[in-house]
């Protein structure tokens, strides 16, 4: 490709991509009692979301999460798996049984979590015991952490964290999963939610057929050097 045609081409690229538009969305739910995440390693307590008529790719996201203790029971962290599904398929692992390593299979015994998922946040969730944090009054942990991404508890490996989900389309249903991989100790959900920002590019209309005209132009220069080379 000679200099000229280069020039045209990168020139037209950034014209066609346009400014960004950004728009924030927002979805939650509070629940009342009743939905209680049962003893279960395999399967567990499932909700849905829905996001409709924004961006076309997400440039930020949090999750908020209340996972409280069931009535007459106490929930205990280290049961608890947490993962978020996006309206694409793909899986973000926000909790993995917090504390249990390949030396401790006891983990953290708090009673749930009140608290922001964000990976911008300065520390992961899986040893937050390690770091400076807070509990509330009913004894669930606050604050906001890093997703735990581990697909399994005892490996330092986080291949599956909320911030991979960056760049994906955030419309359609979005679906957490919370299963007690413990047993006893119930926990039940009281409410979670998703947030972020998309952004879309929009070409400017007052300059669309100006850059239609000059690409036609570009394609025939393009054309004509061609057929002057033969």
């Amino acid at each position: 490709m000679n200099s000229k045609k280069s020039s045209y081409v990168i020139l037209l690229g950034a014209a066609l991509a346009g400014p960004v538009h950004a728009s924030n969305f927002l979805a939650s739910e509070t629940l009342s009692s009743g939905n209680i995440i049962y003893d279960s390693p395999s399967s567990g307590l499932s909700r849905t979301l829905n996001i409709s008529d924004f961006g076309d790719s997400i440039s930020d996201l949090s999750v908020t999460l209340n996972i409280g203790s069931a009535p007459g029971d106490t929930a205990w962290n280290s049961d608890l798996y947490v993962q978020l599904t996006s309206p694409q398929g793909r899986v973000a692992v926000l909790l993995n049984q917090p504390g249990i390593t390949s030396s401790d299979l006891v983990g953290y015994g708090d009673a749930g979590l009140n608290l922001t998922i964000h990976d911008t946040s300065s520390h992961d969730i899986h040893n937050y015991q390690t770091f400076s944090y807070s509990l509330n009054g009913n004894g669930q942990l606050t604050g906001a952490w890093q997703s735990d991404g581990r697909l399994d508890p005892t490996s330092l490996s986080r291949t599956s964290q909320l911030g991979n989900l960056a760049g994906e389309n955030p419309n359609g249903d979005w679906v957490l999963l919370i299963a007690d991989r413990g047993n006893g100790n119930l926990a039940q959900l009281n409410g979670w939610g998703i947030s972020g920002s998309a952004i879309t590019a929009v070409p400017e209309p007052a300059t669309i057929t100006c850059w239609t005209a000059l690409a036609l132009a570009g394609f025939g220069f393009i054309r004509r050097s061609r057929r002057s080379a033969v």
